[in-house]
């Protein structure tokens, strides 16, 4: 088996490594046999985020060539991403009975991609290589709670801070199932500083309830539910409070959170109406160690996947490639978390979340749609699964989803925001009018802050249909409930400055809004374009093309760019920044204006633009 080897850089706060030596099988030996072309398949599957067919393709060739510990680790990489953890499992045994020892991740996942994209984390040393078959065979051995077998497993070299942290959890998990809850308590404390602890408390406190120890469960719920413990903490956090507090705590607690949009909100409305009734929430009483290691997987796997989001945002800032999103690692964590609890629904939507990004709309369908209607997560489940049938351009599947969703739920405003956002992606931009102005509505006199989406939204149809002030009073709603929201003050600040009307007022919420969100395309366009309208082309540039270089893909910035070369009399420039601009697929309305611009050029078309970003 020949090899090319090339330079790649990780993602280091993750595993905490900062380069590989990234190797590629190109395997010779197959380039006049049936098994090249199920190689090529198995590369071309992986480079498209192609996760079943990667699996199955790797799967087939691990079987012919089993001798292979890389095409053996490819299988098991693809067949746990997919969800097929038994197949997976077997995979893993097999590697650590061989004692192979290529990578934790599959070597193509990366190497799929062009030169200059930003790659996958995948360790390069031989004893990180074998983590992630260690953690699927101890995630095995905690299904059937054999926790000498998870002893086993975990007994290895961990010593990236990632692998370190996740291991020392599931080791204390173990430990509770060997010698009962204190025990695992007192395992959780013992570590090498070296180790992440923003997740102890979360374990911390579920561990010191079953102990007995109250008081320490409260105050590491608290650390959890406001540190790192994410959905789950806040939630978890909820269901002590109603077992073991007063009901004014357990009410201050739920009211504070009753504001936030989507799962946490609905956590607070389902523990108050328990309150009302005098019932107790049992969530997370009795957590079993197979439970608790699935909190922990997902945990990490959420944080991964946020964390590498922003670090994807960073390079892209800064004009890197980025190339197509890769979190099969992190979707390997979700997939063992609801492989070990099928009802934890944070990890069932972390998987489909990736899923949509991947484009794999069909199995992200399959994975949200087993989480319950009783669930906090169930109505944020539901407008996914109609984001991807949107995405597929099956519309009137998707207003279905959400119509479902609304009736069994009246509360399911995230839903009918949803229901506007796809009538606007038609461009029907009336039924949007109509949807948010139902939704508003229900708001009552005060609406919660964090409701100036729902203005923004109707504000930008009403735009669209030419009733500016109407939608300038939706704007100026928006920033009132969110005066420190970037998106509000940019959207009022860019529409001001869209009609060059305003203009002071416009540059400063544009540049309060910059200041707060520096790295934002859309935020420096609108910035470019107040100095536009006021005639500073050279200004403008500036930050048009560091817009354009921070929003390649958007066709308003792209048309913005186009505007300001052909003021500058760069007009080759400016038309082939329009031409970009219809390669984007704009609305009707938007493209028949550039279309007349590069037919006419600016001097007779001096409307330069569609109003609303």
């Amino acid at each position: 088996m020949g090899l090319i080897t090339r330079t790649c850089s990780l993602f280091g706060f993750a595993l905490g490594l900062s380069a590989c030596i990234h190797t590629v099988p190109i395997y010779p030996s197959m380039a006049h046999s049936p098994a090249s072309g199920e190689y090529l398949s198995a590369r071309l599957a992986a480079r498209e985020n192609d996760i079943d067919k990667a699996g199955a393709a790797f799967g087939r060739l691990a079987g012919a060539f089993a001798d292979d510990p890389v095409l053996v680790r490819q299988a098991m990489f693809y067949r746990l991403a997919s969800g097929d953890i038994p197949s997976a499992l077997a995979y893993a045994e097999y590697i650590l009975e061989q004692n192979a020892t290529p990578q934790i991740a599959a070597p193509d996942d990366d190497a799929a991609g062009e030169e200059g994209d930003l790659p996958v984390a995948e360790p390069s040393d031989d004893q990180q290589s074998d983590a992630l078959a260690h953690l699927v065979v101890a995630a095995g051995a905690f299904k059937r709670d054999d926790y000498l077998a998870v002893d086993a497993a975990l007994d290895f070299d961990a010593n990236t801070p990632l692998i370190a942290s996740v291991v020392h959890i599931l080791k204390a998990w173990n430990t509770f199932g060997k010698a009962g809850a204190t025990a695992g308590l007192a395992a959780l404390d013992i570590g090498s500083s070296d180790l992440f602890i923003g997740f102890h408390p979360t374990h911390q406190a579920l561990m010191a309830e079953q102990s007995g120890y109250t008081r320490l469960a409260l105050g590491a719920h608290e650390n959890s539910a406001f540190g790192l413990g994410g959905p789950v903490g806040r939630r978890a956090y909820g269901a002590f409070l109603e077992r073991s507090s007063d009901e004014a705590t357990t009410r201050q607690y739920y009211e504070l959170i009753s504001t936030q949009p989507g799962p946490d909100g609905k956590v607070a409305r389902y523990g108050l109406q328990r309150l009302d009734r005098g019932e107790k929430s049992d969530a997370f009483s009795q957590v079993t160690p197979a439970e608790g290691a699935a909190i922990a997987f997902y945990a990490f796997a959420a944080f991964i996947v946020e964390e590498f989001a922003a670090q994807r945002e960073k390079a892209a800032a800064l004009g890197a490639n980025v190339g197509p999103p890769r979190y099969n690692f992190p979707l390997s964590l979700a997939q063992m978390s609801i492989y070990l609890d099928p009802e934890l629904d944070e990890a069932r939507r972390l998987a489909g979340i990736i899923y949509n990004l991947y484009g794999d709309h069909s199995s992200a369908r399959a994975i949200l749609a087993e989480i319950d209607a009783s669930s906090p997560h169930y109505e944020q489940a539901r407008v996914e699964i109609a984001a991807g049938l949107s995405a597929e351009e099956q519309y009137d599947e998707a207003f279905a989803v959400l119509r479902k969703t609304i009736a069994r739920d009246p509360f399911a405003n995230e839903a009918r925001f949803a229901m506007a956002n796809i009538a606007s992606r038609q461009e029907n931009h009336a039924r949007a009018v109509s949807l948010l102005s139902d939704l508003i509505g229900r708001l009552g006199e005060q609406p919660m802050q964090s409701d100036w989406r729902y203005f923004i939204a109707r504000g930008d149809a009403l735009m669209q249909m030419d009733r500016w002030q109407d939608a300038e009073a939706d704007l100026k709603k928006a920033v009132d409930l969110a005066p420190d929201e970037p998106t509000a003050l940019n959207y009022l600040g860019y529409s001001w400055a869209e009609r060059g009307i305003n203009l002071q007022d416009a540059f400063a919420l544009i540049e309060q809004a910059v200041e707060a969100d520096p790295t934002s395309g859309a935020i420096i366009d609108s910035l470019g374009w107040a100095y536009y309208q006021t005639g500073d082309y050279h200004e403008a540039v500036l930050h048009l093309e560091q817009a354009a270089s921070l929003e390649p893909a958007d066709v308003t910035v792209t048309e913005h760019l186009g505007d300001v070369y052909w003021r500058l009399d760069r007009r080759i420039e400016a038309r082939y920044q329009w031409e970009r601009a219809l390669e984007l697929m704009p609305g009707d309305k938007q493209a028949n204006k550039i279309r007349l611009k590069l037919a006419n050029g600016m001097d007779r078309e001096n409307s330069v633009t569609m109003p609303g970003k």
